[in-house]
């Protein structure tokens, strides 16, 4: 019998290869030829170790298999033990782009390592991939193509630099009934617009912590922004899949009772982003209810939030989404015995969010105060909560209101008692 693998000789007859059988070397991602029914030579294994199952037959009518370009990286200098190495080259696995997109179990199928050896071979090549650098004139040109999310409120958006961003976490904060939530809903149902007539055509999760998810403002906000899509895009751009159904179909839903099921949910995040790539928006509404009542350990909990806020941003970046994050209000008392309304959760989540955007009042009238961009400078705007979603003051009412300050207005604060 002949090996597979070798080209026969007019003129020569072939010795068949012996190979001791080892059966838990076999890597199961490799396919036999189907006319073969002989054992294939064992290799020895070297990094330039090449697949047995490659023919070189020049009579063979079976089509050699495109493989992916390797890299260039030797899992032999991932620092792993000299016993694991000879199994992963045994099994013909040289580069860190073999391993990369298995699990440890099938690893360990594939190689007889224990699922313990097999897991941290995995996370040691991921972890050893190294992204090369971009130019300044790159990152300019991909921001310049990477889309805003539209608020629907013409003023909002243009503090903000053309909506709410991509690769970017937006801390909306402010006191109750000020319109932190309707904003969230708002940006779930502008996140679906067609990139036809300028949106991102998304979808949009929403994780809800205080139970202030109203589905019924969604169907008011969806159909006002249907019209606006059939609007922009007139008789030329077909809008027809831009539907109630398929709105409320894009948003997806958490509800979380404690922090445990938040980390949870931002655990499970990965791998429900993979399943789900029209995914371009989350929201977390309030990031601030369960950790400021959960948590009496004000150490551990900022330590828990950093971590949390920079998984959220790889996602961010990674999958190319934005973050919306709502924080509630709290208390600072000065040391002169004065107060004022600042956001929760202190100074060092200050830190976290690339942008942080306070809602308050000023009169009956609701401003919107850009606290914390890296990208724009420090301002603030009106803006009205209708029936249609988030909007502009009419013109007339936006003339008598003097809102260009970035302060938090005066009647917020207030003097404690001297005891």
């Amino acid at each position: 019998m002949t090996s597979p693998n070798k080209t026969d000789s007019p003129t020569s007859s072939a010795t068949p290869c012996m190979k001791k059988p080892t059966p838990t070397m076999t890597n199961p991602n490799k396919t036999a030829s189907p006319t073969s029914s002989a054992t294939p030579c064992m290799k020895k294994p070297t990094p330039t170790m090449t697949s047995p199952n490659k023919t070189d037959s020049p009579t063979s009518s079976a089509t050699p298999c495109m493989k992916k370009k390797k890299s260039d990286r030797l899992l032999s200098v991932l620092g792993l033990p000299a016993t694991i190495i000879f199994k992963l080259l045994d099994a013909d696995f040289v580069h860190d782009e073999d391993v990369q997109g298995l699990t440890p179990m099938e690893l360990s199928s594939a190689t007889g390592l224990t699922l313990k050896e097999s897991a941290e071979v995995v996370r040691l090549s991921a972890a050893s991939s190294i992204e090369q650098p971009v130019t300044i004139l790159q990152m300019l040109k991909e921001q310049c193509e990477v889309p805003y999310i539209a608020t629907f409120c013409e003023a909002l958006d243009s503090l903000l630099g053309g909506g709410i961003p991509l690769r970017a976490i937006t801390e909306i904060y402010g006191t109750p009934g000020i319109g932190k939530t309707q904003m969230c809903l708002q940006a779930c149902v502008s996140v679906q617009l067609p990139s036809s007539v300028g949106g991102v055509g998304g979808e949009a999760l929403f994780i809800d912590t205080e139970g202030s998810f109203t589905a019924g403002r969604l169907k008011d906000m969806a159909t006002d922004a249907i019209q606006h899509a059939q609007t922009i895009g007139g008789k030329n751009v077909d809008t027809s899949d831009f539907t109630d159904i398929s709105i409320l179909k894009g948003i997806h839903y958490f509800r979380c009772l404690n922090y445990i099921e938040i980390v949870a949910v931002i655990k499970h995040l990965p791998s429900l982003l993979k399943s789900n790539p029209k995914m371009h928006l989350i929201v977390i509404d309030s990031i601030a209810f369960h950790f400021r009542h959960d948590f009496p350990n004000v150490k551990a909990r900022a330590g828990l939030l950093c971590h949390m806020t920079q998984e959220l941003i790889q996602l961010a970046t990674k999958f190319n989404l934005a973050v919306i994050v709502t924080n509630q209000m709290t208390t600072k008392i000065e040391c002169e015995g004065s107060s004022e309304l600042v956001a929760a959760l202190g100074e060092t989540w200050g830190h976290c969010p690339t942008l942080r955007l306070a809602l308050h009042w000023s009169g009956e009238t609701r401003v919107a105060t850009l606290t914390k961009a890296p990208h724009r400078r420090n301002s603030s705007v009106n803006y009205q909560v209708t029936l249609a979603g988030i909007r502009d003051l009419p013109s007339v009412d936006a003339e008598t209101v003097n809102t260009h300050t970035t302060e938090m207005p005066e009647t917020k604060k207030r003097k404690l008692p001297n005891d």
